[in-house]
């Protein structure tokens, strides 16, 4: 029986990750890789966050006050997750690069969460 392995403290990223090129794009991927309908996303942050037991923190040891989600999104319908998932011409790389840490912030902390083995991989 496969038992998924749950970390007792997560870090949150830090805006220099988030803003780093490489670490954009892993983590463009692999949002685009989860095969969850736009509209689900607000609600599996959400729940992912509300059931991890474990302590989140900032890399400097304090505690991260995980934010009301729907305040940080303010997009009921996700379109703007629409916009951060859009391919450029190539399909390879994002359109854009969207300057929404917080709402970034979540989507890596979700990763975090509930995929370490794929977030592991964003920041190399």
């Amino acid at each position: 029986m496969h038992t998924k392995s749950k970390r007792d403290v997560v870090f949150v990223a830090t805006d220099q990750q988030l803003n780093k090129k490489s670490y954009y794009r892993r983590l463009w991927v692999a949002t685009r890789n989860i095969d969850l309908p736009r509209r689900l996303w607000l609600d599996e942050i959400a729940d992912t966050l509300r059931d991890y037991h474990g302590l989140i923190c900032h890399y400097n040891g304090r505690r991260f006050n995980v934010p009301v989600i729907d305040e940080v999104f303010q997009d009921s319908d996700m379109r703007w997750l629409s916009y951060f998932l859009s391919p450029d011409s190539s399909g390879l790389s994002p359109k854009m690069h969207v300057r929404k840490l917080e709402r970034l912030r979540l989507i890596d902390l979700y990763f975090r969460i509930k995929h370490p083995h794929i977030a592991d991989h964003f920041g190399r």
